[in-house]
């Protein structure tokens, strides 16, 4: 059994077997149309209150603002200490980057600066009962094509979870590092499951028990209007037979079961 919570956006926290792992959940930057984790949210996590008594792995897909701010997890990780760090760009990024870097060196806490190129994918096995297999990827979008984002897939003691944060619906990016997971969960972003080729990924690669549509606006910031379209989206492709769950509430919760559950 996982336990997920919303922090912001694409930002969660999965608990499970004792073991915390934060994804994207670490940024408070405008100029975005989506919600910034709540200050108060911050505040707990640098003194370990509820729900955050325990980060132990920090992941994060890409650099962009409404989903990493390097400055604010390098204020982190000087109060309180983390497992190991998940970092985009392993020779590209802000000054911000490197100094958390530097920072996490200086403190010896683990980090891996991954460069995968899109497709590629690496393992990691920080300890027993805990696998991270990061799959390199692109955003989606035209403007976006050279920022790369890693997805993450979190294998949790039989229980296999897929965090696509940005990715774009490009079916070589998943097919290799997917080939023979059971997913129990797949997260994507509104735009992935509204596009048709996301929906194919979705069925013929990922093959989830079910599907997680997150990456969305809490309601007062939702100006695109993407409860509307997720709602539309929904009913459009409920033919699938797939269960689909959203997660938009701030510090909204989903536990999710494992396979023999």
């Amino acid at each position: 059994m996982a336990e997920i919570t919303l922090v912001a956006n694409a930002g969660v926290l999965v608990a499970h077997g004792g073991r915390a792992l934060l994804v994207d959940g670490v940024h408070r930057e405008d100029g975005h149309p989506f919600s910034r984790v709540p200050e108060a949210d911050l505040v707990r996590m640098r003194f370990g209150v509820h729900p955050f008594e325990r980060l132990d792995y920090l992941l994060f897909t890409h650099e962009h603002p409404d989903h990493f701010t390097p400055r604010l997890v390098s204020e982190l990780v000087a109060r309180r200490r983390v497992r190991s760090i998940f970092l985009p760009g392993a020779d590209r990024g802000s000054q911000d980057l490197a100094d958390l870097k530097a920072l996490a060196g200086e403190r010896g806490i683990p980090f891996h600066a991954l460069s995968l190129a899109p497709g590629e994918s690496a393992r990691f096995e920080p300890e027993a009962g805990i696998a991270v297999t990061a799959i390199g990827a692109r955003h989606m979008g035209r403007q976006f094509q050279d920022v790369r984002n890693d997805c993450y897939l979190l294998a949790l003691g039989g229980l296999n979870l897929l965090f696509t944060g940005d990715a774009d619906h490009v079916p070589e990016y998943y097919e290799a590092a997917l080939k023979g997971v059971d997913l129990d969960a797949a997260f994507v972003n509104p735009i992935f499951f509204h596009n048709e080729t996301g929906q194919a990924i979705i069925r013929d690669i990922f093959r989830p028990r079910e599907v997680v549509i997150y990456h969305m606006p809490f309601a007062d910031d939702d100006t695109l209007h993407f409860a509307c379209m997720v709602g539309r989206d929904r009913e459009k492709y409920a033919g699938s037979g797939l269960p689909v769950r959203v997660l938009a509430g701030e510090g909204q919760r989903l536990r999710l079961p494992g396979p023999t559950a």
